[in-house]
């Protein structure tokens, strides 16, 4: 019997790591916390949460969905479908955040280094990964 989805996953911004100067998520969450026989996950997922970055943004975004299809070195495809969201950072946090990111402002939303640093908002992705291809099923 086949499983609808092999793994959940709730990744969100990484307020604590960069990676090549650039901020970046992690797994918050993963459900089933061990691999599956038949299907080891790929921690390398998270890259694909989110296409256009890890970025910070003054107002807060409106959900949005996609699918990635994934190819291992086998050729296998793997689905996964993301929801991404907008959650509102604490102003400690944000201040904290946002003297790191000064760095590369031209990647960040402009905006958000002109208004109060009280209410900013970070990405967090509800992700599942599968072989089979239920578009539907997944919205």
């Amino acid at each position: 019997m086949q499983r609808l989805a092999d793994y959940f996953l709730v990744v969100g911004y990484d307020h604590d790591e960069e990676r090549g100067g650039r901020p970046c998520g992690k797994i918050i969450q993963r459900f089933p916390d061990k691999d599956w026989s038949d299907c080891s996950f790929n921690p390398r997922v998270i890259h694909f949460c989110q296409p256009q970055g890890w970025i910070l943004t003054a107002k807060r975004e409106l959900p949005t969905f996609f699918i990635s299809i994934l190819t291992d070195l086998d050729g296998l495809r793997h689905y996964c479908a993301c929801l991404t969201f907008h959650q509102t950072l604490l102003p400690a946090t944000t201040n904290i955040l946002l003297n790191k990111t000064n760095d590369y402002s031209d990647e960040a939303d402009d905006t958000a280094f002109l208004l109060p640093r009280t209410q900013m908002y970070a990405p967090k992705c509800l992700v599942l990964t599968s072989k089979l291809d239920c578009f539907e099923a997944f919205r």
